[in-house]
């Protein structure tokens, strides 16, 4: 990340710090998953959790339908969260998850950690009941990670001097990598300033 971009993103952590918990939920919201409102990444992973005693996940429940469906999204709770101030959830652009989940070298990692192939629901239940006793690094085939770069990373979690840190450990392609990361970052940043000033609703996919 840029200098420039880092301290936007500091910037905007700073200026939700003030918000309500509802603008909070949604700054975060626009935010960090701004690659998939695009629609140039499958879906996002983000744990809104701020402080003790928000309403964050029923307000999640509440409103999400109503913020996302103008953007075409869907999304699902994971993690076994039993406490009403946080939420982890998967925010997804169901077509591009679709794409995601059903090329081939991503069907064979499916395959071999049980789960179903060409059914994103049922794909999505599976990773659900997966977090309930751990984390699947299976995951980022569902975050639109490289498979190459996924199937590396749970072969060898604990590998040195990989290039091209960002969003995920790199073991393949590491120019690819840094032209995706440079996307997701520009949509978050762009997202961050819009949302600092007073602009949320101009968020749109390209």
């Amino acid at each position: 990340m840029t200098e420039e971009n880092a301290n936007i993103i500091i910037d905007f952590m700073e200026y939700m710090k003030n918000a309500d918990t509802e603008n909070f939920i949604r700054g975060m919201l626009y935010c960090f998953c701004a690659p998939t409102i695009k629609g140039i990444k499958a879906a996002s992973l983000i744990n809104f959790r701020r402080r003790k005693g928000e309403n964050i996940r029923s307000l999640w429940q509440l409103h999400a339908d109503e913020w996302l469906e103008p953007f075409g999204l869907e999304w699902v709770f994971l993690g076994q969260q039993c406490e009403d101030d946080s939420a982890l959830v998967l925010v997804y652009r169901r077509e591009l998850l679709a794409k995601a989940l059903g090329c081939d070298k991503a069907c064979c990692i499916l395959k071999t950690r049980g789960y179903p192939l060409n059914d994103v629901d049922a794909c999505l239940e599976c990773l659900r009941g997966k977090f309930c006793s751990g984390f699947p690094h299976e995951i980022g085939l569902f975050l639109d990670y490289p498979p190459d770069d996924v199937k590396g990373f749970i072969e060898d979690r604990n590998a040195e001097n990989l290039a091209c840190p960002g969003y995920w450990k790199v073991y393949g392609n590491p120019d690819e990598a840094k032209i995706i990361f440079s996307e997701y970052r520009k949509a978050e940043c762009e997202a961050a300033l819009l949302i600092m000033t007073g602009q949320p609703a101009t968020i749109n996919r390209r």
